[in-house]
């Protein structure tokens, strides 16, 4: 007997606790609107070859992988799959220490990711989170 009283105590209790009895049963709780932050809108850089009117905002490693600049965030987007890494400003066709040029190759115009001292293709990789920047001996085609 005494532990159905205490079971029919704890119901009572917590029906209560949960809105089930009293004046406030009936109103209807309303969950306050949750408003998401958008993303900052990206602004992607767009690279203009003078010569030719050629503009592009892919520019392209000595592998043919593909990056994009940010200039609201001067940050650089890896096109395989949107990661970020910032601290990548563009000012022209310069990028820090790190220029765009212009080739041809099979018969298309691309942008191509450079040294500022030297003309050659650097190949970006992404290892581990970071992406790394190396020199190469191969220039520019049909420069």
């Amino acid at each position: 007997m005494k532990s159905s009283l205490a079971v029919l105590f704890v119901l009572i209790a917590a029906s209560a606790a949960c809105g089930g009895s009293g004046s406030d049963a009936s109103t209807p709780v309303t969950p306050t609107p949750v408003t998401p932050t958008p993303p900052a809108e990206v602004q992607l850089a767009v690279f203009m070859d003078a010569s030719s009117g050629f503009s592009t905002s892919d520019v392209h490693d000595v592998n043919d992988e593909i990056v994009r600049f940010d200039t609201a965030s001067s940050s650089l987007i890896w096109a395989a799959d949107a990661r970020t890494f910032p601290g990548f400003p563009v000012h022209g066709n310069d990028i820090g220490d790190f220029r765009v040029r212009f080739g041809t190759k099979n018969g298309q115009r691309a942008a191509y990711w450079t040294e500022s001292s030297r003309p050659n293709i650097c190949d970006l990789q992404v290892t581990n989170g970071q992406l790394l920047i190396s020199a190469t001996d191969v220039p520019v085609p049909g420069s």
